[in-house]
């Protein structure tokens, strides 16, 4: 989400936390966490982690140790709905070479073979030695409003045309959540899948094999772009599941300077984080408009200066 950038999401969905990268130590400097407790293992890192990586921070990262202050928001009734922490926190595990190798091909293969809107199960042959399938899903993409309005299926999420009068809407990337993910096969399932995937890649004598999957009307995350000349800003929301033993959190590596700030707009807390580096971006929880459901907002610099102000103001324009 912060992006220097953060083109085409190259998220670090982004997966999520945010998966469909390789997600190495050098990577991984900011990951978003949908929960802190959820049990299923999938695309986010046991569904913890989403999309999103923030690409621009981790090139303009600095080697030193910072220490920053962690914040956290809390509803009208003194309850954390969203707070952020370190990285160790997270239970991210660098994983191993095999690994590593064998999600780069799957990555790969995701930019050579998915057209915008699908998804797949890739089964990769080598670096393979336990049967892994990787899913990989591309976002569907808007660059009218009207057409994302009429084409969204999440209605309780706002569509923005403009956020002041000079920055418009440009383009929006919205990742649905594959009916995989939703209801998910059995292990023993899922092994048939691969083992089915593995016959069809050797009887073809190629390194992978793939399996197109369906989508659920389920919404994960909508990143939207608005612009006007040298200054960019994206606007992001994240959906969650409202759950008691569990909060949206985002993990930072703590050689990113950052200063943040608990600001409150009409009873509800926003955080206000500046980057040492340039830019800054504002989030906050909408715990009201859907009874399951809450969604985690975020507006973030991309290029040009925006002030903290500016930034509130665009805020307000969701929080009606």
């Amino acid at each position: 989400m912060m992006l220097n950038n953060h083109p085409d999401l190259k998220k670090l969905f982004h997966d999520p936390h945010i998966p469909d990268i390789d997600l190495t130590e050098k990577v991984m400097k900011r990951i978003y966490a949908e929960h802190e407790q959820q049990p299923k293992v999938g695309f986010m890192v046991r569904r913890k982690i989403s999309l999103l990586i923030a690409v621009g921070l981790l090139v303009t990262a600095s080697t030193a140790v910072a220490m920053v202050e962690y914040n956290s928001l809390k509803n009208k009734q003194g309850e954390v709905i969203y707070k952020t922490g370190p990285l160790k926190e997270s239970n991210f595990k660098v994983p191993s070479k095999e690994e590593s190798m064998r999600r780069g091909t799957s990555e790969r293969l995701k930019q050579e073979l998915l057209p915008k809107g699908s998804a797949a199960y890739f089964y990769i042959v080598p670096h393979n030695p336990n049967k892994e399938l990787d899913l990989k899903f591309t976002p569907f993409v808007f660059t009218d409003v009207a057409d994302l309005r009429a084409n969204m299926k999440d209605k309780s999420v706002q569509v923005v045309e403009s956020l002041n009068e000079k920055l418009n809407f440009r383009i929006a990337e919205v990742f649905y959540e594959p009916e995989v993910l939703s209801n998910p096969p059995t292990p023993k399932e899922k092994a048939a899948i691969a083992d089915k995937l593995l016959k069809q890649a050797k009887e073809a004598k190629k390194d992978y094999a793939m399996l197109p999957l369906k989508f659920s009307d389920r919404l994960i995350h909508m990143s939207a772009k608005y612009s006007h000349r040298d200054k960019v800003i994206e606007v992001s929301i994240r959906k969650d599941v409202k759950k008691d033993d569990s909060i949206p959190a985002t993990y930072w590596d703590e050689d990113i300077k950052v200063k943040q700030e608990v600001l409150t707009v009409d009873g509800v807390e926003l955080l206000y984080i500046k980057f040492e580096q340039g830019g800054s971006s504002l989030t906050w929880v909408d715990e009201t408009s859907d009874p399951v459901y809450q969604y985690v907002y975020e507006i973030h610099t991309t290029s040009g200066k925006t002030t903290k102000e500016e930034l509130v103001e665009m805020a307000k324009l969701y929080m009606k």
